[in-house]
This record gives C-alpha cells, structure tokens and sequence, in this order.
C-alpha cells in the first residue's frame, strides 16, 4: 500500500495547489542562487512535487540535522506502546548512572520529559573555546559526559535548546529496549514505514546520535510528517501512541511568543509570518518537516546553510484554495522542464536563470462544484 511501498503523484492542481507559483519558486531559488538540495510538497496523501537541485541529486541520502531529535521523540513514543517506557515524569538519573547518587540535588527531580521538552536545566555553555557539542563529541563517554553536566537551572523551570537533552534521551531509549535508537527504529517505525535506506551513527559506547546526524531521503522524510500528520496512524495501524502524539504537540515549553516547543517539535500555535506550518521538525542549514494539518499538507525542505524560511515564504502562496484548481497542463509540463533542469549540472541551467523571473499575474480559481440533488 501506499505510502509504504512508495507515494502517488498528483498535478498540483488537482489537489489545489497552483503549478505556476511552484514553478516560478523553481525559478526563484536558482536565480537567487539559494543552497536549496530538495524541495518536496505532500498534500491530501500525493506528492505534487519532488525537485532536486544539483549537485544534491534524487535518492541520496542527506543529514537532517536537528530533525533527528524529533525522530528520538517518537521513538520514545512507540516505547511507550510497548510498556519499555512508562512514565515520562519517572526521574532518568537512577535509570542511566551507576552512582548511587547525583551529583547535584536536582537531577534527583530531572524527567524524561524535561529532556524531550529541551528544559533539563542543565549546563550547555562554552567552555575553553568549544560549545557543548564540540565537547561532548571530544570526551570518550557521551552519555557520562551529560550526565556530568551541573543544573544551571530547576529541572522545567526554562527552556534550553540543547544536545544534551536528546542523547541522554537515546541512552535512555538504548536502555530500557536492550538496543541503540537506531536499531530499534529500523524494527519498529522505518520498516513499518516502508523506509529501508537511511545511516544513523553511533557514539563509541554504541548509543545513537540522539541530536542530529541522522541520514534520510526526502520522500521519506516526508513519511515521517505523514504520520505526525496523521496522528501516529500509518497504514490504519496506530504506530504511535495518539496520547503521545498529542503530548508532543502540545506546548511544554516556551520559546518566545510566537514559538513553543513540545517533545522534540517546534510548533507555531498562532502561525509564523513566511513559514505557513502548525509544526515543524527543524535541523540547522535548512532541513525542515512542516506540517500543516489545516492543509492536510506535508513540506520538506533541505538544504547546506539555507534559511528554509525563504523557500517556504516563496511557496506558500501556490496553495491559498482548499479545493481542485481548474487543470493545467501547460503549467504542470513547465514545472516538469524546471524540476528537470534544476537537477542538471550548473551549466545546463544558466540560461534558464539568468533572468529575474516574474511572479505569476493570472489568479487560478477552483474548479465549481456541480450541486447535487437527492431524490
């Protein structure tokens, strides 16, 4: 069935979406020059547009960054399913060290859900040159490492955005299913999902890279947010718990006004100016999972050192209707000899780009519905 055993495509008109606007966003990201690798949009269960842009070419795999944390989450929710994970507010502390007690008196009260929620409270700052990162992935022990790190702060007092949180989460994961994060994935959500090609490393004791490093088609990506949108059901068979779900897309911490964070997800509860998502699955340099339940709608973006907001400003006027839009062949066949051209080497698509390309000027409408009559 579909997804799985791979997606269906639509001409974007026929799931309201204008072709014209996408194919002058094609456009628009070559003659910008943007560090755009792939561009894919889902909506109503059909991919309505799957481009690459070389030298990043169609089934590779690509780093998806930070996006692997909300992998790990789910992860942690599909544990769940399988009473490998109970409570999320059971301290983790007695669950990952052998001390007998912690070090500082509040990681005594630190939960699986203030690291999923980025609000551990614990210490993420520089320190002799080098972020946190930098000095994690040079100690020999990542997991000692964490866990060594002070509390700067009350376990969910605030929020900080950190690696931390997440590898101690894949310790955990590794723990209490009696394999690494990766591992466990491959059985339980990417088979399930139809997705056999991925690289997920490990740190020297065999723990999954719980804050990024995860490798990833686009196409299957976009399965991932198909099941975000879809509440955990994949195939009318409830992956993930719908509870958990939930409580990952629900606000557990604040970010600022505008942004919260849930379980490993960002969410946007009143819209974002030039990036049309309810939630996202977000990674540095442009990797992006945007969902959009009131559109019924998936993006995935990726990228090397982009701002996916520029991308997602450039598209999101092509689907402003929620019905079909009157069929198009002409655009749909131009869109394809973009989608073609952008994959080409640099070479082949100077001419194409050399121009600033123009907005689309005609006003697609939605095909009118027949009223029907009952008898």
């Amino acid at each position: 069935m579909w997804p799985t055993n791979g997606w269906q495509t639509s001409a974007p008109e026929a799931q309201g979406i204008d072709s014209g606007w996408l194919a002058y966003a094609i456009q628009t990201i070559q003659w910008k020059h943007l560090p755009v690798h792939s561009l894919l949009i889902e909506r109503h269960g059909s991919i309505v547009l799957d481009a690459y842009f070389h030298p990043f070419a169609d089934n590779q795999l690509h780093d998806v960054a930070s996006v692997t944390k909300s992998v790990v989450s789910t992860l942690v929710g599909i544990a769940q399913s399988k009473q490998q994970i109970a409570d999320l507010d059971t301290p983790v502390f007695p669950l990952l060290s052998a001390a007998t007690a912690a070090s500082d008196a509040r990681k005594a009260h630190l939960t699986l859900a203030h690291l999923l929620s980025m609000t551990s409270g614990l210490d993420c700052s520089d320190k002799d040159g080098q972020n946190f990162l930098q000095q994690m992935e040079s100690s020999p022990h990542w997991t000692t490492f964490a866990l060594d790190r002070q509390e700067v702060a009350d376990p969910g007092a605030q929020f900080n955005y950190c690696a931390v949180n997440m590898e101690l989460v894949s310790a955990l994961l590794s723990r209490k299913t009696g394999t690494s994060a990766g591992d466990f994935a491959q059985r339980e959500l990417f088979w399930p999902l139809g997705i056999h090609y991925l690289y997920w490393p490990v740190d020297s004791d065999g723990i999954s890279h719980g804050f990024a490093d995860l490798r990833l088609q686009p196409r299957d990506m976009a399965k991932l947010g198909y099941l975000w949108l879809h509440h955990g059901v994949w195939e009318d068979k409830q992956l993930v718990p719908a509870s958990y779900v939930d409580a990952a897309l629900s606000p557990q911490a604040n970010v600022s006004t505008n942004v919260k964070y849930g379980y490993g997800m960002w969410l946007y509860p009143n819209g974002r100016a030039g990036c049309p998502a309810d939630f996202e699955a977000n990674g540095n340099g442009g990797q992006r999972i945007a969902v959009m339940p009131s559109k019924d709608m998936v993006v995935v973006i990726t990228g090397a050192g982009l701002n996916a907001d520029d991308v997602a400003s450039l598209i999101a006027p092509a689907w402003r209707w929620d019905r079909p839009l009157t069929p198009n062949p002409q655009g749909d066949a131009k869109l394809a000899a973009l989608v073609a051209q952008a994959a080409a080497p640099a070479d082949a698509q100077w001419a194409a780009t050399a121009a600033q390309p123009a907005a689309p000027q005609a006003t697609q409408t939605p095909t009118p519905q027949l009223s029907q009559t009952h008898s």
